[in-house]
């Protein structure tokens, strides 16, 4: 059989094999990508509407470019199946996503509950036979993405005939990132460079492809990457142990820096943005619902993403399951606040600040009382959820924290010893709850605006860069005998190492498209409450 190309933005054509495309590609399993949109940014760049299948042709390209190029440069006479784990590689390449939620990432949250991955563990040593991964597993707390596993398992279930049983271990390794770490030897090794080459923390052809992808499709301008000249300097080189591992010829250096530039601008301009979280939150809460109110709290099994689907009650067999049907899922909860919310623009609560730069510009030099904040707001969050109520700062939060007040101090009354110091310390919380929750009352009111407000959590940027794994990246100098670490031949990593924080937006609901409103009452009344609360702490850990 011959290849079939397939016409693509980035790469112009993509050749692939009639044989993958008849029984992979074509199938349904695979043909479910095309309605799976690649990520959550559509609310802020309209384009943005690019799918998980055209990603995984992508990728698929990429990972081909990979094995083209190793093979001349790899020469090693003692490992006769290095062709073989080509080809799971490129494989793995091409089914990385099949098992992808929908919504983006955002769908996570529908496989498992609180992160709890050990069923999909658990199916996927059943799956392959491998007894050594599940020991790998536990001893280095592996934590694929939740889609990581589903897509392996989907594709060694489905795809069960294209993968033959000497390989499985590999090929789902390749896809969650799990490196050989028992018994190494050198076709171990070289199977490890190639798993870093789809799953990695740094470079990998997963990562590239939708970096190349997401700036086309949205238009958001970003540093060019050379994605020929970075593959085409890829080569397997022992160590001093014999063992294989992924260097970079030195041509690589300036490609290697704007895959980092690039990967940095998506994540703390696009991934952080306000109106991108905000987006997430709408349906992550909605898909919550409809794990409670229609899947009965069940979560999602690799049946519901295949042919074969799944029988749900009041609806009717779910297969092959997208974007499109959590939409007709979300248009039919019970409460339909949050639909209303999502698909009426003018519904929608908008951020205070708009980017962290104003954010640390408006509480610079008040770590302290941002800690105090932040503490005082999870332990709001907490109670809210404790009581059924969504994290919102509203008429409703401050009603139910002002009558568990009224309870506590009628059940004090008769509250004797230990018993009676806990209802008063579950007052003291419950009481700085209210004070917290006033404050945006007072805003509110001052400024003319609904009483409810969100808060969404997000991680403060911090550059790739500051990644160790990219000062360990080993660059090849044909004058030196032995490869350079990254980190000291390139300036970019120079820069000091910080701990990366959390930082937060503020939602408010506007009634005008041009309303604005002054913040300077709320942070300043914000800060004044941190502080005092940050002084009776330190008072009672003192004196008390």
């Amino acid at each position: 059989m011959g290849n079939k190309k397939f016409r693509d933005p980035i790469y112009g054509y993509i050749e692939v094999d009639e044989q993958l495309i008849e029984h992979i590609i074509d199938t349904s399993t695979f043909q479910r990508l095309r309605d799976i949109i690649q990520t959550s940014y559509a609310p802020l760049y309209s384009s943005a509407v690019h799918n998980r299948f055209v990603h995984s042709i992508g990728v698929y390209h990429l990972g081909r470019l990979v094995t083209q190029t190793i093979t001349p440069f790899f020469h090693d006479d003692s490992l006769n199946n290095t062709k073989q784990y080509n080809k799971i590689f490129e494989l793995a390449c091409l089914l990385h996503d099949v098992g992808h939620a929908p919504f983006s990432h955002t769908g996570e949250m529908l496989y498992l509950k609180e992160g709890d991955r050990g069923i999909l563990h658990s199916e996927l040593v059943a799956l392959t036979g491998d007894e050594s991964l599940e020991t790998e597993i536990v001893r280095n707390a592996y934590k694929a993405a939740p889609h990581e596993l589903m897509s392996a398992i989907v594709s060694l279930r489905s795809f069960d005939d294209q993968i033959p049983t000497e390989v499985r271990s590999f090929f789902a390794r390749c896809i969650c990132g799990y490196k050989y770490v028992d018994a190494m030897d050198r076709e171990k090794s070289y199977m490890n460079c190639l798993i870093e080459l789809l799953n990695s923390k740094i470079i990998d052809v997963d990562k590239l492809d939708y970096l190349l992808r997401d700036a086309y499709m949205t238009g958001f301008d970003t540093v060019a990457i050379d994605y020929s000249r970075l593959l085409g300097s890829i080569r397997f080189r022992e160590n001093s142990q014999g063992l294989y591992h992924v260097c970079y010829y030195k041509s690589a250096v300036s490609v290697i820096e704007n895959v980092v530039y690039a990967h940095d601008a998506e994540r703390k301009w696009i991934q952080n943005h306000p109106i991108v979280l905000y987006d997430a939150h709408l349906i992550e809460e909605m898909m919550t619902a409809i794990v409670h109110d229609i899947f009965n709290e069940e979560y999602l099994k690799e049946n519901y993403l295949t042919n074969e689907g799944i029988q749900v009650s009041g609806i009717g067999r779910v297969r092959l399951i997208s974007d499109a049907d959590i939409r007709y899922l979300m248009k039919n909860l019970p409460k339909s606040e949050l639909c209303n919310e999502y698909y009426d623009r003018r519904l929608r609560k908008h951020p205070i600040w708009k980017t962290e730069a104003e954010f640390q510009a408006i509480f610079e030099g008040r770590e302290n009382d941002l800690s105090v904040i932040k503490e005082e707001f999870d332990s709001l969050k907490d109670y809210l959820r404790s009581q059924g109520l969504p994290f919102l700062i509203n008429e409703n939060a401050l009603a139910s924290c002002k009558a568990e007040v009224e309870q506590l101090q009628a059940d004090l009354v008769d509250a004797q010893g230990f018993a009676r110091e806990k209802v008063k310390s579950a007052i003291a919380v419950r009481e700085a709850h209210i004070c917290w929750m006033e404050i945006f009352d007072r805003f509110a009111s001052e400024q003319h605006i609904d009483f409810e407000f969100l808060i969404i959590y997000t991680d403060q940027f911090n550059s790739g860069f500051r990644k160790q794994e990219f000062e360990n990246i080993e660059i090849l100098f044909p004058e030196l005998k032995q490869p350079c670490r990254f980190g000291a031949v390139s300036n970019v990593l120079k820069s000091e190492k910080s701990k990366g924080e959390k930082f937060f937006f503020l939602y408010y609901t506007r009634e005008t498209a041009m309303q604005s409103v002054s913040i300077t009452g709320l942070i300043g009344e914000m800060l004044r409450l941190a502080s005092e609360m940050s002084l009776q702490k330190a008072f009672n850990d003192r004196f008390v």
